[in-house]
C-alpha cells in the first residue's frame, strides 16, 4: 500500500482552504486561515493557479470577483497585479505559493489541488519544483486526470488523488470526472469525492483511501465517518483521528 496508515491523509482532518471564517475577518486561502489551521493541528487543503507571468498563486476560483471584487480571471493577471488586491475587504492578500510554503515551514501537512487550465503542464511542473524543498507531508490532487497523469509520470513517489463528483449537466468532461474512467491509466493513490454524492461504489475501490469534501456540518461529519477514511471540512472542528 503506497499510503501508510500513519499518513496525514488517514489521521488528520483537512481544513478546506485553511481554517477560514469570513464573519471573523479570516478569508479562505489566506495566511490568517492557514495560520489558524496550523495552530489547531489540522492539515491544510488549498488550490494553485498559474498567473500570466508564470507565478503560482494560492487561490481557488478561476474568477477574482467573489473574493476580491475585481473583475477578470486570475490567470490573466500578473502576480504583481494580484498582490495589489485584498481578500474580502480585509488586509489579507493572495499568497504566492513558494512564500506560502516558506510561511508554513514544513510543519503542516498539505493537500494541494491543481486547478486545470490551458497552462496545466507548466503549473504541475512548477508546483512540483516548489515542493521539492518542503519538509512536511503533502499530496496533490486534481479534477483533471491529465494533471494526475503528469504527476504520476514526473513524480511517481508523491501521493496523487483524483477528485470526483456528480454533475447534473452531461458533458464528456464531467462524465469522466464522475465515473473516473481514466483511473486505470492515472492510477491515483486516493479518491477525493463530494460528500453529497457518497456513497458511490466506484469511489470506494478495494484498499484505496477515500477522502470526502466538503463536510460542513456535524451531521455530514457523522455520515462521512461511515463512508470515508478522512474528511476535508469547514465550519466545524472534527476531532483528530487516532493513528492506526
Amino acid at each position: 500500500m503506497r499510503i501508510p496508515k500513519s499518513s496525514f491523509l488517514y489521521t488528520t482532518p483537512i481544513a478546506h482552504r485553511g481554517l477560514h471564517d469570513a464573519r471573523a475577518g479570516i478569508p479562505e486561502n489566506s495566511y490568517a486561515a492557514f495560520s489558524r489551521a496550523a495552530c489547531e493541528g489540522y492539515a491544510i487543503e488549498t488550490d494553485v493557479h498559474l498567473t500570466a507571468d508564470g507565478q503560482i498563486a494560492v487561490f481557488h476560483d478561476d474568477d477574482l470577483l467573489r473574493m476580491t471584487g475585481e473583475r477578470g480571471g486570475i490567470c490573466g493577471k500578473t502576480f504583481r497585479q494580484l498582490s495589489e488586491l485584498r481578500l474580502l475587504g480585509t488586509e489579507e492578500r493572495i499568497p504566492l505559493f513558494p512564500e506560502f510554503l516558506e510561511f508554513l515551514g514544513g510543519k503542516v501537512p498539505l493537500l494541494i489541488e491543481i486547478k486545470p487550465d490551458d497552462s496545466r503542464k507548466e503549473l504541475v511542473e512548477k508546483t512540483l519544483a516548489a515542493l521539492k524543498h518542503y519538509k512536511g507531508e503533502f499530496a496533490l490532487q486534481s479534477f483533471d486526470p491529465r494533471c494526475v497523469w503528469q504527476i504520476r509520470q514526473s513524480a511517481p513517489e508523491i501521493p496523487r488523488g483524483q477528485l470526483g463528483c456528480f454533475y447534473k449537466k452531461f458533458t464528456p468532461k464531467w462524465y469522466v470526472v464522475k465515473h473516473m474512467t481514466l483511473n486505470p491509466f492515472t492510477r491515483p493513490d486516493f479518491i477525493s469525492y463530494n460528500i453529497e454524492d457518497l456513497p458511490y461504489p466506484p469511489a470506494r475501490r478495494k484498499n484505496a483511501l477515500l477522502l470526502c469534501w466538503t463536510v460542513r456540518t456535524q451531521e455530514e461529519y457523522e455520515r462521512a465517518k461511515g463512508i470515508a477514511d478522512n474528511v476535508i471540512f469547514e465550519n466545524i472542528r472534527p476531532p483528530k483521528i487516532q493513528k492506526r
